[in-house]
């Protein structure tokens, strides 16, 4: 059986990537998006993913060119 944990990692670096893709690179941006996940998440919840977000970023030339057809 696959390990829960791995899954809900897999989820949210989907998730800030597709946030990432729709433009959200800016600070104004992010602490928008940050704000609406709170209210319906919670801060804990929008904080992991503004961190997963920065983790993405760093490594945005990884996955965008494996997007490329």
């Amino acid at each position: 059986m696959i390990d829960p944990a791995l899954i809900e990692a897999h989820r949210r670096e989907c998730e800030a990537r597709d946030w990432l893709r729709k433009g959200y690179t800016t600070a104004v941006k992010v602490d928008e998006l940050m704000a609406r996940i709170a209210e319906r998440r919670g801060y804990q919840a929008a904080n992991e993913l503004r961190e997963e977000m920065r983790r993405q970023w760093a490594r945005r030339r990884e996955w965008m060119e494996a997007d490329l057809p």
